[in-house]
């Protein structure tokens, strides 16, 4: 069984089994899947009233996507299910800072960086717009898709094909040449081509039906 293990905290795969990295077992996994299967979706309402009043929150998220494959194999079922520690946030001001300075922190420890590009950094425009609680983003041209937009600190996930557990490599050969080679690659950071900088600071952007469960502020929400 292969699990893959990100590490922000020191920017390269760490063992699983150290203190600040998440785990996710075959058990959670299978839990994760049932919840998905069940069709239920966690509401915007439900993780507005969450993250109320917080500026900033850590955050654990379990979720579940569906990976596309080359046309050969579209009948193929595909999921992965990741287990992730976050910051989310309510405030704009606050969340802003918070990415923008985990790009420069990470950014200004890699020694090929321009310092003043680093200094630079801006965040650029995207395909959705931040509602009035800043973690949750509304698509510009679908309205009524609503996604949680979320600064990765660490994560584990677990792939699954046809409902079995799977390695990187087995799902690897069901993807297109580009897919496989993003999969397995190595590398944990990000190109910035705007400004040219290279960092660790990782933000995703997932659809609301996906998410299943999701852990802050000593509360649990659970589809």
């Amino acid at each position: 069984m292969h699990i893959s293990v990100i590490c922000m905290y020191c920017n390269k795969q760490c063992n699983a089994n150290s203190t600040h990295m998440q785990k996710l077992t075959h058990t959670q996994a299978l839990h994760a899947l049932t919840l998905f299967n069940s069709n239920s979706t966690l509401t915007v309402a439900q993780i507005q009233q969450l993250l109320a009043k917080a500026s900033v929150t850590f955050a654990q998220l379990l979720y579940v996507t569906k990976v596309l494959t080359a046309a050969q194999h579209k009948a193929t079922n595909v999921q992965k299910v990741t287990n992730a520690n976050v910051i989310l946030c309510s405030n704009i001001a606050a969340h802003t800072s918070v990415y923008a300075n985990k790009v420069r922190k990470t950014a200004s420890a890699i020694a090929t960086n321009n310092a003043q590009a680093v200094a630079d950094f801006a965040a650029q425009q995207n395909y959705f717009a931040h509602t009035n609680c800043y973690s949750i983003v509304q698509h510009k041209q679908h309205a009524h898709k609503h996604y949680l937009y979320a600064i990765y600190n660490n994560a584990a996930s677990l792939y699954f094909i046809n409902n079995a557990v799977a390695t990187k490599q087995q799902v690897a050969a069901l993807l297109t040449a580009s897919a496989k080679q993003t999969l397995l690659q190595e590398s944990n950071t990000v190109h910035n081509k705007t400004h040219n900088i290279v960092h660790a600071a990782h933000v995703r952007t997932i659809a609301l039906s996906n998410v299943v469960q999701i852990k802050a502020r000593k509360q649990l929400l659970t589809v």
